[in-house]
C-alpha cells in the first residue's frame, strides 16, 4: 500500500530544502534537486527508526505507514521554479 505525503520544496541561500508537515522534524537538504531527492529515503528511514524506538507515530494521522509506503507529492512555490 502506498501513502501520498506532501513535500514542500524551497530554496534558501545555496541549498534546496524539503519539508513534510506530515512527519514531525522532517527536513532534507541538498545542493542540487537530484541530491535533495536522493536524501529523502535516508531522512525518512532515520526518522522512522527514532519514532519506533520512542513509540511515536511516524506519520501524523497514519500510524501504520512505513518509509517504503511513501510516495512524495511535491509542492514547489512558483518563484522557486523560476530560480531552478
Amino acid at each position: 500500500m502506498t501513502y501520498q505525503l506532501p513535500l514542500q520544496i524551497s530554496r534558501e541561500d545555496n541549498l534546496w530544502m524539503a519539508r513534510s508537515v506530515s512527519i514531525q522534524g522532517f527536513l532534507a537538504t541538498g545542493e542540487t534537486i537530484d541530491q535533495l531527492l536522493g536524501e529523502l529515503p535516508a531522512v525518512a528511514e532515520a526518522l522512522f527508526a527514532v519514532c519506533q524506538e520512542n513509540g511515536w507515530t511516524f506519520v501524523k494521522d497514519a500510524p501504520q505507514v512505513r518509509p517504503g509506503d511513501i510516495v512524495w507529492v511535491f509542492q514547489v512555490p512558483h518563484p522557486v521554479i523560476q530560480a531552478a
